[in-house]
C-alpha cells in the first residue's frame, strides 16, 4: 500500500489533540483490573472510529487479535464483559474533557477562520433519539406510551453541530432528563437545548454566530436565551397562528417583494427565490424586536415549475437576505451530515450499553470518534472532498492495515505510556 492511512491518523490524532496523553487521565470504579483504562479507552475509541457495528463484533476483534499491531507489545487485552463494566462505571467528566480539548484545538488552529456559511460561524441545534425499548430500562429513561398501552423506554439527546462547511464537528450534547420530583413530563428538548448552549459559551465563549433551529425553537424564551450569550438566532416558522406570522403576511400582502435572486442549478434547472424582509416586528410576550423574512421559490425543471413558501424569524438585522436563505437550507446539514451519518456509519441508532453512565459514555465516544475522522478526512487529507474521496473507503483501508503493518511500528499513542 502506497500511502499508510493507519500510520497517518493515529499520528495526526496524537500529535493535534494529544490522544495519548489525555486518555492516561481516564479513570474508572473498578477496585482492581489487570487491564489497563487507557487500554479500554483507545480500543472503544478506535473500534468507533472504525464504525465498529456492536460490542460482539468488537469481541470478535479482541479474540482474533485484530488490535494486536496498534497495541504495545505483551499488552494484556480486555475481554467484552470487562469493557462493558469498565464504560458502565466510566470517567464521563474525563471523556467530556477530551472532547473539550479537541474542540478547544480546533477553534486555536483556526478551522473555521473563514466561517462556515458566507464568513459567518453556524451552528445548528436539534434533538436525536438514540434507541428504545419495551423491555429494557434505567433511571435515565424518557418514556412514552402508544396507541396499543405499552410503554417504550427510550434515550434522547439534544445535539449542536456547525453547518455549512466541512468538516462538520460536534460541538456537544445534552441528554434529556426523565421525569422528575412531580412532573409526569420528560424534559423537553428547548430545555436541554438552553442548558447546551449555556454550557457551550462557558466551555467556549462566543462559540459561533448565528444558532439555527427548528420551528420547535420558535419561542421567545428561546430567542432571549440565545440574545443572553451574544449569539444571533435564526428560527424556521410554521405556525400559522402565531400573530407575528398573522401581522408579518398582513404587511407583505400589500407589497413586491423586498429582493429576488436566480441560482443556476444546470442548463435546465434552476430555482428562483424571492423574499419579504420586515426587521421590527415583536414577538408576543416579549419587547424583542425581530426580523421576520418571508421565503417564496419557484423550482424550475425542464418544463416543471414547483412552488414552495419559507418562513424564518432572526435576531440579526444585518446579513442578507441570500445568506439567511442559505443558513435556512443548511439547517439540515445537521440531519444529513451528523445525524444520518451516525446513524448509518456509526450505529448511534444501536444499543451498545444500557445503563444510565453506559449510555451517555458510548454516547460521548461515537462523538469523539466521529469528531476524530471528521478532522483527518478534511484537515489531514489533502483535497479530500475535492477529489470526491469516500469517508468509507479510507476506514476500510486502516481496517485493512490493522493486519500488514510492520510488527516494529510503535503506535504513538501508546509512545509514552
Amino acid at each position: 500500500m502506497s500511502k499508510s492511512y493507519l500510520k497517518q491518523l493515529l499520528t495526526y490524532i496524537n500529535k493535534v489533540y494529544d490522544i495519548g496523553e489525555k486518555i492516561n487521565t481516564l479513570k474508572d470504579k473498578r477496585v482492581k483490573s489487570e487491564v489497563k483504562i487507557s487500554t479500554i479507552t483507545f480500543v472503544v475509541l478506535f473500534g468507533f472510529m472504525l464504525q465498529i457495528r456492536s460490542f460482539n463484533r468488537l469481541d470478535h476483534w479482541l479474540e482474533k487479535g485484530k488490535f494486536k499491531k496498534v497495541l504495545p507489545k505483551k499488552t494484556k487485552t480486555p475481554r467484552i464483559d470487562a469493557v462493558r463494566r469498565c464504560l458502565s462505571n466510566f470517567d464521563l467528566n474525563g471523556l467530556k474533557n477530551i472532547h473539550n480539548n479537541i474542540i478547544k484545538t480546533t477553534i486555536r488552529n483556526k478551522v473555521f477562520r473563514n466561517g462556515t456559511i458566507d464568513g459567518l460561524k453556524v451552528v445548528a441545534i436539534d434533538d436525536v433519539e438514540l434507541f428504545e425499548s419495551t423491555k429494557k430500562c434505567c433511571d435515565k429513561c424518557l418514556s412514552r406510551v402508544h396507541k396499543n398501552g405499552v410503554t417504550h423506554y427510550f434515550h434522547r439527546s439534544v445535539v449542536c453541530a456547525t453547518v455549512g462547511s466541512d468538516p462538520h464537528i460536534i460541538l456537544g450534547q445534552e441528554m434529556l432528563e426523565p421525569k422528575k420530583d412531580s412532573s409526569n413530563k420528560d424534559e423537553g428538548e428547548t430545555t436541554g437545548g438552553k442548558r447546551l448552549i449555556r454550557k457551550l459559551y462557558q466551555q467556549y465563549h462566543h462559540f459561533a454566530d448565528i444558532i439555527v433551529a427548528d420551528a420547535l425553537y420558535c419561542k421567545s424564551t428561546w430567542i432571549k436565551e440565545v440574545l443572553s450569550i451574544g449569539i444571533d438566532a435564526v428560527v424556521r416558522v410554521k405556525d400559522e397562528r402565531l400573530h407575528i406570522v398573522k401581522d408579518a403576511l398582513a404587511l407583505f400582502k400589500c407589497r413586491e417583494a423586498d429582493k429576488e435572486w436566480i441560482i443556476n442549478q444546470g442548463s435546465k434547472k434552476y430555482t428562483k427565490v424571492r423574499a419579504w424582509d420586515e426587521d421590527i416586528l415583536e414577538m408576543s410576550s416579549s419587547n424583542i424586536k425581530v426580523r421576520f423574512i418571508k421565503f417564496s421559490e419557484e423550482f424550475h425543471i425542464g418544463d416543471k415549475i414547483e412552488f414552495k413558501e419559507g418562513w424564518i424569524i432572526s435576531t440579526d438585522k444585518f446579513t442578507s437576505v441570500e445568506t439567511l436563505w442559505t443558513i435556512m437550507h443548511k439547517r439540515w446539514d445537521i440531519e444529513n451530515n451528523a445525524f444520518l451519518q451516525l446513524k448509518t456509519e456509526w450505529h448511534l441508532d444501536h444499543c451498545f450499553l444500557h445503563s444510565p453512565t453506559g449510555v451517555e459514555t458510548v454516547l460521548m465516544f461515537i462523538i469523539l470518534s466521529f469528531n476524530l475522522m471528521q478532522l483527518y478526512f478534511f484537515r489531514c487529507i489533502t483535497g479530500f472532498r475535492k477529489k470526491r474521496m469516500l469517508q468509507i473507503d479510507i476506514i476500510e483501508d486502516i481496517r485493512d492495515e490493522r493486519f500488514t503493518i510492520e510488527d516494529n511500528w510503535v503506535n504513538p499513542i501508546f509512545a509514552n505510556t
